[in-house]
Formats: C-alpha cells, structure tokens, sequence
C-alpha cells in the first residue's frame, strides 16, 4: 500500500511540473533568462481604423504564442514595430495592458491588450549617405532591400543598417558608428538620411593562443589571418567551426579575446584554451575614440 501511495505521490509530481510548464512557440522565445517571463496567449487590438480585420488577425498572430521578458515597455515597443512593419511610421499606442493568466506557469501566461491608433501609411522617397569613403553609395544602398515607392518597413530599414555594418566590419572597419534620420513628406513618403563615421580600417596584430605547445603549434598552423591583414571578426567564427576537434569542448566564440590597439589600429587575437593559463591577466580592450578614417 505505501508502494502505491509513493508511486502516486511521484505521479502527481511529475503531472504537477508538466501542468505548471508553458511551452513558448518555436523560434520565438526572446526572453534573456528561461527560467522567468511571459508567454503571450493572447492578443487583442483595437482602436484602428484602416486595417482589415484579416490584417489584424495576422498582426495578432505575430506576438500569440511567443515569450518575452517581462518588460511593458519592451512589449509596448514591439506593439509599435509590428505596425511600423507595415508602413505605419507613425503608430501610437494610446493605451497598454498586460492581463495575467495563470500565475504559476512558467513561463506566465498573459492577455495582451492594446488601443493603437495605426494612422497613414508610408513609402520610401529616398535612401542618401554622408561621410562614407570606404565603399560608394550604391554600394551602401544595396544592402537595403526596399525600392523607391515600397512602404516604409521599419524592420527592412533595420535589416538594411545591419548590413552596413557586417559591410563595414568585414573591411576592418569595427569601430563604425551610423545616424539614420528620416523626414516626412506631405505626399506620405519618407526620405532616410544616414550620416556614415567608418573610423579606422583596422589590421590583423598578433594572434596569441594560450594552450600547451603541441596543441598551439597546430592551431597557430592553422589561422589564415596573417598579421597586416585587413581585419574581419567573421573569421574568428569560421575559424572556430573548422578547427573545432583541436578545441576543447565546449569552447566558443564569447572566450575568444579581441583586444584594440587603436594609435596602431591593429587588433591582436588571444585563444585562452587551458584553465591554467586563463587565469594570466587578461588585456585590456581600450574604448577608441572617434576619429576619421578616410585618410
């Protein structure tokens, strides 16, 4: 009898964890720690005045089902994307509200409310460019993947800035810095100004591997950056990928240590893999300060 007893109380607890879990939808989980947070299982707007109820259910969708952390103004900001997706520049929230579920899932399950007032739609006038040398403004233009005339995409105007700077990065050019602005125009359309500083085109320095000799030997054997190189931290991650037998398990790309030389504009490589050595005091990456690069 207290066999059965004991396997009933192991059957609840095992009924109990898996009643108190909420499964986020695949792919969007965008909480920072997965052991808090909320689970959206519901979202309703209203308040709009210009979108088709088969708009709504589709924007709706986008946020149902996903976690977040569990930050208003974070979810509030991602209200205002989804609309700013959709050529809706200038969006506002009038009104925001998080309704609790069930308080003792994990993650929290919540009824987003939202009053939105969508307003006019916009498209695209012009892309410019100031102060960039490294590449011409075609070429910065290309990484944007909107026409003249195509609505305004917030997240393809972000998709655009974040193919800039992996341009930019690729060529040594790590310490870009980039202000976009945006001007409207009374025919509903919306000119994009961004104002380049490429700062320095830095150069590969010295790579230092910290690991016992015959393992370093091999390593070093095996870095195709020589020292002079034009700089391109993508490569530290291919490089990891293909020599990853020769790397302890487990090791990544966060251990890997860049540190700047900026009077020089080198940046020299440490690969910290025995315990031991880690512990050596760690250079430090010095914050350059801005300066031109087209010279």
């Amino acid at each position: 009898m207290r066999g059965n007893l004991l396997f009933a109380g192991v059957a609840a607890g095992v009924f109990l964890t898996t009643l108190l879990h909420a499964d986020c939808a695949k792919d969007n989980d965008h909480r920072s720690n997965k052991n808090s947070g909320l689970l959206i299982t519901d979202f309703i707007i209203s308040g709009t005045q210009r979108l088709s109820s088969t708009e709504l259910n589709r924007i709706e969708g986008q946020l149902t089902g996903s976690c977040f952390d569990e930050s208003p103004e974070e979810l509030e900001k991602r209200v205002r994307a989804l609309f700013q997706d959709r050529g809706y520049f200038g969006v506002v929230v009038k009104s925001f509200r998080i309704k609790p579920g069930d308080p003792l899932l994990l993650p929290k399950t919540v009824t987003l409310e939202a009053e939105v007032l969508e307003g006019t739609r916009y498209r695209l006038a012009e892309i410019t460019f100031t102060g960039n040398h490294a590449f011409s403004a075609a070429k910065l233009r290309s990484a944007f993947p909107l026409s003249k005339g195509d609505l305004f995409g917030r997240d393809k105007i972000a998709g655009g800035l974040d193919g800039l700077r992996r341009l930019y990065a690729a060529d040594g050019f790590i310490d870009l810095m980039m202000i976009p602005d945006t001007e409207n125009s009374s025919d509903l359309t919306i000119n994009l100004a961004v104002t380049v500083m490429e700062g320095p085109q830095y150069r590969m320095g010295k790579l230092e591997i910290l690991a016992k000799k015959e393992i370093a030997d091999r390593l070093q054997a095996e870095w195709q950056l020589p020292e002079g190189a034009v700089f391109d931290p993508t490569y530290v991650d291919r490089y990891i990928s293909e020599n990853r037998s020769l790397l302890p398990l487990g090791f990544t790309r966060d251990a890997v240590q860049l540190v700047r030389n900026c009077p020089d504009s080198l940046v020299e490589v440490r690969l910290p893999l025995e315990a031991d050595l880690t512990s050596q005091s760690r250079p430090k990456d010095v914050e350059c300060e801005p300066r031109d690069g087209s010279k």
